[in-house]
């Protein structure tokens, strides 16, 4: 008669089927959920940093853990370690939660853990359901995976999407078509569409948003031809050294500029305004007497109901910044 094979434990041995890491370390503190992962592993999590976590270790992170081995982790909680842990090919990774802990368990599906093992406090127990892979969401297939199974399919249908985005890449781009010719900024239309854009996604996820205005003022037309596109040219250069790469930038009018700030509010839109306003001071000296005005307005603001008035205050505050006489920034209308 056949030998009964031997039931394999989850530090090499067989059980229900599976076959688990040699390794597997712990995130979280000393209490019943760790002494429940020994039970279930069958022996005491690896010693050292689950950063030496290798392919074939498993990782259990206690998603109430914080502090100790956390701080190893940007972020500083649970699901930040699972994100950083996935980026080790190989590794599984498996998060504690509270038995019936919906939103932690969807937190754990959303940083790509490999599974959720709940802690039964009644028991002491964790469910283990998720560690052999059985009962978990099917994991989607690797691009390259998909690629490579597609291709011949998509060779026969003619052009592929990924091809077409390629040949789009190739070719002279919407952004090239939509960019100002004398400063490489986009233009008023495209300011226009996104000044749209950005008022919507600011008030649907009640983000700040800034707008500025700055004009460089009369001294710009009165320049001679070269001179006058060697000033735009050093003023461009410095919009687009002192702002991100989130931010719209675009000229609106012959000698007026628009800056669209996302999740900026009034405090950092004033700083960014004061320092452009100094780096042109430096740039344009000389090229005579140019003078540059900012007005900016932001949102949230009980002044601002659409997005119409949020450009119409920072026009007015355009107007009396050059109203002044020297240039400068005016930050309010009133």
């Amino acid at each position: 008669m056949r030998e009964r094979e031997p039931e394999i434990g989850p530090l090499g041995r067989k059980e229900r089927g599976m076959t688990t890491a040699k390794r597997w370390f712990w995130i979280g503190a000393e209490g019943a959920e760790r002494k429940a992962a020994e039970a279930l592993f069958g022996g005491p999590a690896a010693a050292g940093s689950p950063r030496q976590a290798v392919a074939g270790d498993v990782v259990v992170v206690d998603a109430r853990a914080s502090g100790g081995a956390l701080r190893e982790f940007a972020g500083g909680h649970a699901f930040a370690a699972v994100r950083a842990l996935k980026d080790v090919r190989g590794v599984a990774v498996h998060v504690v939660v509270a038995a019936g802990d919906r939103i932690g368990t969807q937190m754990a599906r959303f940083c790509l853990a490999d599974g959720v093992l709940p802690f039964d406090p009644a028991t002491g127990t964790l469910d283990a359901k998720e560690l052999d892979g059985s009962s978990r969401p099917v994991r989607r297939v690797a691009i390259d995976a998909l690629l490579a199974k597609l291709e011949p399919q998509l060779q026969a249908r003619g052009e592929s999407s990924l091809q077409r985005l390629l040949r789009f890449e190739r070719e002279d781009s919407l952004s090239i078509k939509l960019q100002d010719p004398e400063t490489g900024l986009f233009d008023g239309p495209y300011a226009t569409l996104k000044l749209d854009e950005e008022w919507k996604r600011a008030h649907r996820f009640h983000q700040p948003l800034s707008l500025l205005l700055l004009d460089l003022g009369p001294a710009v037309e009165a320049c001679g031809e070269s001179d006058r596109k060697a000033l735009l040219a050093e003023a461009s250069g410095v919009f687009l050294n002192e702002c991100r790469d989130i931010d719209v930038l675009a000229r609106f009018a012959p000698t007026v500029f628009l800056f669209l700030l996302p999740g900026t509010g009034p405090d950092g839109a004033e700083v960014l305004a004061k320092r452009i306003l100094a780096a042109l001071a430096g740039r344009l000296r000389t090229f005579g007497d140019v003078r540059p005005a900012c007005g900016l307005s932001s949102v949230p603001s009980s002044d601002v109901p659409d997005r119409r008035s949020f450009l119409a205050l920072a026009e007015a505050c355009l107007h009396k910044a050059k109203a002044g006489g020297a240039g400068g920034l005016c930050a309010s209308w009133q």
